[in-house]
């Protein structure tokens, strides 16, 4: 199994990080992406993957710097030959977010006429498990703008994304145990905006959750100078592999 970041950083680009996109690749599930931020579909084309590939989509929350690649994929998809519905998971709200889109918006609604309502099947997710194909799914609704985390368990591993979240316990209860968890990390702690991870919130959660592996993203600008600083924290916490990956860095599990 392969995990291929495509966008480690936030909505702020640099050199070598811009925004959320994970791809996971497994003989299980086949290709699935973990949010679908700006630059996600051109990242594809670098790592050689068709966005008509992907069968199974999880987004995390309906910010734009997650999502907004969501609707060229669906139209990508609606000119190609493939017709296996692509899977949309995500937090509610995500049904009337697309039926607004392809549907009632004056300037997209020609995309219903394409087929693309046909082309996907949306469901949304809150607090539970599902079983897809032979990976399970659980997710519950995390502490930042109406957010779902995600914890995959497929190929006789766990795979836990916090999307974007503050500090929360029922992620924390989520992560238990897992063995790979990816969790952001936006701002140093002085200088934290929103609902979001600081670099010693997250040392603190590695502490409690002690995965064996984490990696690090959704970094802004201000978070990257002090990566060498945080992981220093981390590894005086716990004794797993620590990850800050850059966009295109590949990840085998």
């Amino acid at each position: 199994m392969k995990l291929i970041i495509l966008g480690a950083g936030s909505i702020i680009p640099t050199a070598q990080r811009f925004s959320s996109g994970i791809l996971i690749e497994s003989k299980e599930i086949g290709k699935l992406l973990l949010d679908v931020g700006p630059g996600t579909i051109e990242k594809l084309r670098r790592v050689n993957v068709n966005p008509n590939d992907i069968n199974t989509i999880l987004i995390t929350h309906l910010h734009i710097d997650h999502v907004i690649d969501l609707l060229p994929l669906i139209k990508i998809r609606a000119y190609s030959e493939r017709r296996e519905k692509l899977k949309i998971y995500g937090p509610r709200g995500l049904r009337r977010f697309l039926d607004l889109l392809l549907r009632d918006h004056r300037l997209f609604g020609y995309l219903s006429r394409l087929g693309c309502i046909d082309l996907i099947d949306v469901r949304e997710v809150w607090e539970g498990s599902a079983q897809l194909h032979n990976m399970r799914l659980y997710f519950t609704n995390v502490e930042h703008f109406n957010g779902v985390a995600y914890r995959l368990e497929l190929e006789g591993h766990s795979i836990v994304y916090s999307g974007d979240t503050a500090p929360d316990p029922k992620l924390l209860e989520l992560a238990r145990g897992c063995d790979i968890l990816i969790h952001e990390c936006s701002f140093p702690a002085e200088r934290l905006l929103g609902k979001h991870t600081s670099d010693k919130d997250l040392i603190r959660i590695a502490a409690e959750v002690n995965p064996k592996i984490l990696i690090v993203v959704h970094l802004y600008p201000e978070m990257e100078s002090r990566v060498r600083e945080l992981v220093n924290g981390l590894r005086k916490v716990f004794d797993g592999e620590v990850y800050v990956p850059k966009d295109l860095d590949v990840i085998e599990v």
